[in-house]
């Protein structure tokens, strides 16, 4: 299953990087109501139609296109562009996600997540650890004397984000969830903490399944805001905040 999810991902970087037209142009409305680009629609058609020539048997839940029933022994959590944003507005940061499991994000059982700028891909197998271009990645200790935090700020976050970020010695965010979880695992980051007041503009589950698993096989956490181990459902219409750490000892420090 590495392979095609691998395989998947270079589907979608190609279709990127050749893609003709305005990306921004809005095509349509995805799955959960929000603007589908031409940006995102030409990545998940990149993945159905690789999917189509291989012999895997997976059903697909993306964030364009929903559900889709394929006869499969398990699902395909699909995220075809994370980060469109800031890929429209010429941001270097947004991804590709892709992640195989069952029924909820406790039963993912393997992702991979893309950077389509670097190419960076990391990757995850439960109980064999995460790599990042091949090579073992684990979270950093805390440590209080040099703290960086990746915190989601803005008109739309809740005011107890701007105090997370407070206890930070630095803060950053890349906007993208698959690559904010994927610094807490490589150790860049110590802590990613999002809180919205929106519902619409929390976390789905095609934002975070591959990055979930990821930042968990490479020694962290990923809570909910009560500091519970995080688990949704596998639909289209769950969303979630979170918090993302390296150790315990992060968690404590936000408190």
């Amino acid at each position: 299953m590495a392979e095609l999810l691998d395989d998947l991902a270079r589907a979608v970087q190609h279709a990127v990087d050749t893609l003709r037209g305005d990306p921004g142009e809005i095509l349509s409305r995805g799955a959960d109501g929000a603007p589908s680009s031409r940006l995102d629609r030409v990545a998940e058609a990149a993945v159905l139609e690789r999917l189509k020539t291989s012999e895997a048997r997976v059903d697909v839940l993306s964030e364009e296109a929903g559900f889709i029933h394929r006869g499969g022994e398990c699902l395909l959590v699909l995220d075809p562009v994370d980060g469109t944003h800031n890929a429209l507005r010429g941001v270097p940061a947004f991804s590709v996600s892709l992640a195989l499991g069952h029924d909820r994000l406790s039963g993912i059982e393997e992702g991979l997540v893309r950077d389509l700028v670097s190419g960076a891909t990391y990757h995850a197998a439960k109980g064999e650890g995460a790599t990042l271009n091949g090579k073992p990645i684990r979270v950093k200790p805390f440590d209080p004397r040099d703290t960086l935090f990746s915190v989601y700020l803005g008109t739309n976050a809740e005011p107890d984000s701007a105090r997370v970020a407070g206890k930070a010695r630095r803060v950053r965010n890349l906007g993208a969830a698959s690559l904010d979880l994927c610094l807490v695992a490589r150790g860049a980051a110590d802590v990613y903490y999002m809180h919205s007041r929106e519902q619409r503009l929390k976390l789905r589950a095609c934002d975070i399944a591959a990055g979930t698993l990821i930042v968990r096989e490479a020694g962290g956490l990923v809570l909910d805001l009560a500091g519970r181990d995080l688990d949704i459902p596998l639909t289209t219409d769950a969303h979630t905040d979170l918090v993302a750490v390296g150790d315990r000892k992060a968690w404590e420090a936000i408190q």
